[in-house]
């Protein structure tokens, strides 16, 4: 048991070796979970104070754990695959719960899944919420600004002073600070409480009060700046004020609540903040290494299936070589770096664009953009890339569009982009549409599935196809709006003839 105990860190760490990867990337990169390695340096500080009770833990083997021990590791392999990476995080914690079950049997959750589980509060679903938070801030600001009688004119998360605006953006929805204070009430439970109604009742109390504090630091920010004429470096400069505020608001009042909220100390509540697994001697059968092994090596079931395929991906990937379509007579083109747009993708491997011009001098931009191996921060759905740089643009109207014929050069509909220069510049309307493999589609969501499928076949193929045109500009009333009817006939004309 010793030794196996010894054994489980490394095995652990290879079969979930690209979540690690991400996790660490995802904490070191993202100032919002930077606190992640305070969570994992959590997790271990529980784990090392409950070594006692995981040491007398007993081989018992359970089948139910094995079942859902399965399912995770085929939903992780499906995750990795589509490149999910929220999914891949929640999963690797529940893996690891599930792993030890099938060993140990509950008596493993009951001492270790508290403290694998304070891992959630590192794990990238919290930032998911920053917009609800936002409209919270700026609620009770607005309450707090007419409180101080100061005059102010609230533009979703615009606070419009005299004295100039203040934008509540995502770094002020407070996340952060909940995110720590979450953890740390969850990480005190754990060490200290044996009831989780205790551990369930303080992590909402910290909950609140991070909030509290958030609203009380961007009041405070406002109020600087309108009591100071925008003069204070507090209106530019405000990441240390901001955790000033946290510690008095939340951490000061959290140590006397979590104080007054502990158990008296007895043998009986020893026993519940240290749980203690079963001790009863299981049955020779249960004791046997088939668990373990089992259990063990469907954990190495992750990283093994990329690396049986590594060798066919490559081999597609290298093969793979998209060109522009070629048009039917009376179309002139590709004409190279005449362009009307660039989409705003990161390091693509293929990167095909040029224009077509009919005899009658209508034209038609093709962009292909995509990766012949697609992988983390180099995917067609990835959170860099954007159909068009959104510091150039601005987004007019976005919709799905049935097209009138079919060939292979598209799909039956696409999704169509009007994009306007900024300050009010010339109009554009794109229609795109994705390639996975030999499949086009639209969708997202099949992007992702299918994406995943196909990857878990050595295809790992995927590109964005485009076609842009410029749109006239109509007058009406003083306002100018798009009239890209003729641009969208010029584009069924030239993909109804044109070839992949």
């Amino acid at each position: 048991m010793r030794y196996f105990w010894l054994a489980s860190i490394p095995l652990l760490a290879v079969g979930l070796w690209a979540e690690w990867q991400s996790f660490f990337d995802l904490w070191y990169n993202s100032i919002i979970y930077h606190h992640g390695f305070l969570v994992l340096g959590g997790v271990f500080f529980v784990l090392y104070k409950r070594k006692n009770s995981l040491a007398a833990l007993r081989m018992k083997g359970s089948p139910l754990g094995l079942f859902f021990l399965a399912g995770a590791i085929v939903g992780l392999i499906l995750s990795q695959a589509a490149d999910i990476r929220v999914f891949r995080l929640m999963l690797a914690l529940l893996i690891i719960l599930f792993w030890g079950w099938s060993i140990w049997g509950k008596g493993f959750l009951a001492v270790a899944g508290g403290p694998i589980l304070l891992l959630v509060f590192a794990v990238p679903i919290w930032d998911d919420f920053s917009p609800l938070l936002q409209h919270i801030t700026v609620f009770f600001n607005t309450i707090l600004l007419q409180a101080f009688d100061i005059p102010a004119t609230i533009h979703e998360f615009y606070i419009i002073l005299d004295v100039g605006t203040f934008l509540v953006e995502d770094g002020c929805s407070g996340v952060r600070y909940l995110m720590v204070a979450l953890f740390l009430a969850a990480f005190y439970g754990q060490l200290y409480y044996g009831s989780k109604t205790r551990i369930i009742l303080l992590i909402v109390i910290a909950g609140l009060l991070s909030m509290v504090a958030n609203w009380i630091r961007v009041f405070g920010i406002i109020a600087a700046g309108h009591y100071t004429n925008m003069e204070t470096s507090l209106v530019e400069d405000h990441e240390l004020f901001g955790w000033v505020i946290f510690v008095i608001i939340t951490l000061v009042p959290l140590f006397f609540i979590s104080t007054w909220l502990e158990q008296p100390s007895s043998n009986a509540a020893d026993e519940n903040v240290h749980p203690q697994p079963e001790t009863e001697q299981a049955h020779t059968s249960s004791l046997s290494i088939k668990w373990p092994l089992v259990a063990s090596l469907l954990l190495l079931v992750p990283p093994l299936i990329p690396a049986a395929l590594d060798a066919r991906t490559e081999r597609m990937a290298s093969a793979w070589e998209p060109d522009l379509p070629v048009p039917e007579a009376g179309w002139s083109g590709p004409l190279k770096h005449a362009d009307f747009w660039q989409p705003d993708y990161s390091k693509p491997d293929i990167d095909l664009g040029g224009v077509y011009v009919s005899d009658d001098l209508e034209r038609v931009q093709v962009q292909v953009t995509g990766y012949r191996r697609q992988a983390q921060d180099r995917e067609l759905l990835g959170y860099r890339n954007q159909l068009f740089d959104r510091k150039e643009w601005k987004l007019v109207s976005r919709t799905t569009r049935a097209r009138n014929g079919n060939n292979d050069a598209s799909p039956d509909a696409v999704s169509e982009t009007v994009i306007q220069k900024n300050a009010g510049g010339s109009y554009v309307i794109l229609w795109s549409w994705y390639q996975i493999g030999g499949q086009l589609t639209t969708s997202n969501i099949e992007v992702k599935i299918q994406g995943a499928l196909n990857k878990l076949r050595g295809d790992a193929r995927g590109a964005l196809w485009a076609l842009a045109g410029r749109c006239e500009s109509v007058s009406s009333e003083g306002e100018t709006s798009p009239d890209c009817s003729g641009q969208r006939a010029t584009f069924e004309r030239f993909l109804n003839g044109a070839q992949r």
